[in-house]
């Protein structure tokens, strides 16, 4: 695998970044951050207690959270080990008592998962594409059923001439809620019927 595509870090406008591919997977969190798009994956209204990161990156989702509510529990879900790796050792993820970073394939940690969680935040993209079988019907419901009454499952997605129809896929299992536009993505949050 060429060197560039390999998971690492790069200063990106004055702030650190975990990139893959050229695509940047997480960001460093500052104080003084504009908002962008991992700030919109946590909800304004109804603070979360327990949270599920499938596609955990370099743990941008956790750090904001964890800042925001204190040390809730939050189980985050990443397949790559340099990724994650990398979320321990340059993002600080070692550092929170609350995280628990597992090293597995989502969909495949998903299947046994009996916990149930007041947000799960779905941002499983490698190198600029979302994985396959993300949006899929029979995935989207496992995630339904991990989800507390009146829990919000988030999802990234990339603002392409596929959101249309990858909203529709989400409307099939979901009530969508809010979308939030934030630069060429779209965070788009959801309840279950």
């Amino acid at each position: 695998m060429p060197s560039e595509t390999l998971p690492h870090v790069e200063d990106r406008d004055g702030r650190k970044a975990l990139v893959v591919g050229d695509y940047v997977q997480s960001i460093a969190v500052e104080d003084d951050h504009p908002f962008d798009v991992w700030d919109a994956f946590i909800p304004r209204h109804r603070l979360p207690w327990r949270v599920l990161i499938l596609g955990a990156g370099g743990g941008t989702i956790a750090t904001l959270l964890t800042q925001r509510c204190g040390p809730i529990r939050i189980v985050a879900i990443e397949r790559d080990p340099a990724v994650a790796r990398l979320a321990r050792e340059e993002f600080g993820l070692i550092h929170l008592d609350n995280v628990e970073l597992i090293e597995a394939d989502a969909f495949t940690w998903i299947e046994t998962c009996t916990e149930a969680f007041d947000l799960i935040c779905v941002d499983m993209y490698v190198a600029g594409e979302i994985a396959h079988g993300t949006l899929a019907t029979p995935f989207l419901r496992q995630i339904a059923a991990l989800l507390t009454p009146g829990g919000i499952a988030a999802f990234n997605l990339f603002s392409s001439k596929r959101i249309t129809e990858q909203l529709h896929r989400l409307a099939r299992v979901f009530n969508i809620v809010e979308r939030i536009p934030i630069g060429g993505n779209v965070v788009v949050h959801v309840m279950r019927d």
